[in-house]
């Protein structure tokens, strides 16, 4: 907890913020936003640091926060869900708190009507279903669960960069609002670096599960005897063992995704699978 502490950065936009709360006398609402960010980024902190995972950064923004954590190795996806979910569900004794401080010399009716329309807006714009926010890490997670790493990445940026376009056509039929068009270039830009690291982040996860002996589920993929090395690996999914069964052969052929993987990382990214299969064995 407090070597989490020492991680919190404020984002220069967050700064911005505060001085013109200062400027506007409105100082008291930005230290409430302040304060309802930071409890939600620290919901993520503690939940990351529970399970053992690497805390590199906690980024205040004025519509949320970005806790920046990394596992050791591939972790459970039902883990990772707990992580995202530990943040918005602070705002639940947020808001219950200031319905039993209401009426108190320090926190008028005023205030609380304020901190509980922070905690709602925030809470449900971290919901959308856009990346890196809650609801888009959630999403993440579902489509994780359901097909290979990579198709999952695929389809987590085309539903964050749909969202971010409706959004922006949005904008169009409602009075320009600069702090909403801002937030949503903010997005656009980490969806946009998310594309450019994509083929990284697929390389780490090849790399993890070579090294990864904890998994227990196993997962048949057939494939063709045709089917190159770096195809194969493309249908790797998380939280399963793998083991490739070769069709249009008169006897079954099993080999265990180690033995692709290892290929792969040999530079074999385009020799056929039959290749890989008859040499293993």
């Amino acid at each position: 907890m407090i070597s989490s502490l020492t991680k919190v950065r404020i984002h220069p936009l967050f700064w911005i913020i505060i001085a013109a709360g200062v400027a506007t006398g409105r100082f008291k609402e930005v230290l409430m936003i302040l304060a309802v960010v930071f409890v939600h980024e620290m919901g993520h902190a503690v939940a990351a640091s529970y399970f053992g995972w690497q805390i590199k950064k906690i980024e205040l923004l004025p519509f949320g926060g970005a806790a920046e954590i990394e596992a050791k190795g591939l972790r459970t996806i039902m883990e990772e869900v707990i992580i995202v979910l530990a943040g918005p569900m602070q705002h639940a004794w947020m808001m219950a708190l200031s319905f039993i401080l209401v009426g108190q010399s320090f926190w008028s009716y005023t205030d609380h009507q304020l901190f509980i329309s922070h905690n709602v807006a925030i809470l449900l714009f971290n919901l959308l279903p856009i990346y890196p926010l809650d609801g888009g890490r959630l999403l993440q997670l579902l489509w994780l669960s359901l097909y290979p790493y990579k198709k999952a990445l695929r389809i987590t940026l085309i539903t964050s960069f749909t969202c971010l376009l409706l959004g922006l056509i949005g904008l169009c039929f409602f009075p320009f609002h600069l702090n909403i068009m801002v937030i949503l270039l903010f997005l656009l830009t980490a969806n946009y670096l998310e594309v450019k690291q994509r083929n990284y982040r697929f390389m780490r996860f090849l790399m993890a599960k070579q090294n990864d002996d904890s998994v227990r589920t196993t997962k048949i993929i057939e494939l063709k005897q045709n089917t190159l090395v770096r195809d194969a690996v493309e249908q790797l999914t998380r939280n399963r063992r793998h083991t490739f069964k070769l069709k249009e052969k008169p006897e079954t052929v099993l080999v265990d995704e180690k033995t692709v993987l290892d290929a792969y990382f040999h530079g074999r990214l385009h020799t056929p699978i039959q290749t890989i299969l008859t040499t293993s064995l």
